[in-house]
């Protein structure tokens, strides 16, 4: 999948119960990789990565790398804000072309470019407003969803990006784009904190790559299963994604995703 650069795992608190587990989870034990990404977040502080909080490069200590932001609240975090902002940019695409959604989100002097530039530019613009590492795992995060989505390889043009693009939405709606940024996203945000310790437990690269690989599937289902749902009850039906009623939804699914991957498969 990729992931951004590796920092060193937190220490103290309740990253001494994420380094037990990933301990047993590689000795062959019970502890399954979705205990691990419920510790790993409840350590972290949850989803959202904050400057205020302690889950930034080079943090630890002993309060456990609680965070300060919370995805609930009124004011809506740079993830709902994103989230909303790529359903927008994908329903325009779907509905009227990649040159509208470029207009739509104020960045036409794109129209034409070659492919990555154009991807490079809408993840930047997306994730302005947020900053350091949260920005950096973003904008990844929204890089990676839209290369994923449209498949392409090599010196890939402006057309093929719209067409690539425009396939994948009519097979798998908005809520496809969504759900590959937010597994994207998920497991960056718990594998960068656990790869580190992760390397010093072991010295077999099949069981690091196997680890990382299962931690990614479990993101993606619990991902998968939230987008679902919203899906089966209409959230993702005739929204203004770039509005507040967009930012909205956005929250509501996030707020049930971070509660479902804290608490299933949570050890008591």
């Amino acid at each position: 999948m990729g992931t951004s650069q590796s920092m060193p795992t937190p220490k103290g608190g309740q990253w001494t119960n994420v380094k037990r587990e990933i301990s047993d989870c590689l000795a062959g034990g019970n502890t399954t990789s979705q205990q691990i990404i419920s510790a790993v977040l409840s350590a972290a502080g949850g989803l959202s990565i904050s400057s205020g909080g302690g889950a930034t490069r080079g943090s630890g200590g002993g309060g456990g790398g609680r965070t300060r932001t919370r995805l609930t609240g009124s004011e809506s975090s740079s993830l709902s804000r994103i989230a909303s902002g790529l359903a927008g940019f994908g329903a325009t695409i779907a509905a009227e072309g990649l040159d509208r959604a470029l207009a739509v989100l104020g960045i036409e002097d794109l129209r034409g470019r070659p492919a990555g530039e154009v991807i490079s530019r809408i993840a930047d613009h997306l994730s302005h407003e947020s900053h350091g590492l949260e920005q950096s795992s973003l904008r990844e995060a929204i890089q990676q969803a839209i290369l994923n989505a449209s498949e392409l390889a090599g010196d890939s043009t402006y057309e093929d990006l719209e067409a690539s693009l425009q396939s994948f939405l009519s097979l798998n709606g908005i809520e496809g784009l969504v759900e590959l940024f937010l597994t994207q996203y998920v497991f960056d945000r718990v594998w960068v904190l656990i790869e580190d310790y992760v390397n010093k437990r072991t010295d077999n690269r099949r069981d690091v790559a196997n680890m990382e690989a299962a931690i990614e599937q479990a993101c993606l289902s619990q991902v998968r299963n939230q987008i679902g749902r919203h899906k089966e009850s209409g959230s993702f039906d005739n929204k203004d994604w770039f509005g507040r009623d967009g930012i909205r939804t956005a929250e509501g699914i996030l707020a049930d995703l971070e509660a479902s991957l804290r608490a299933e498969g949570a050890v008591q």
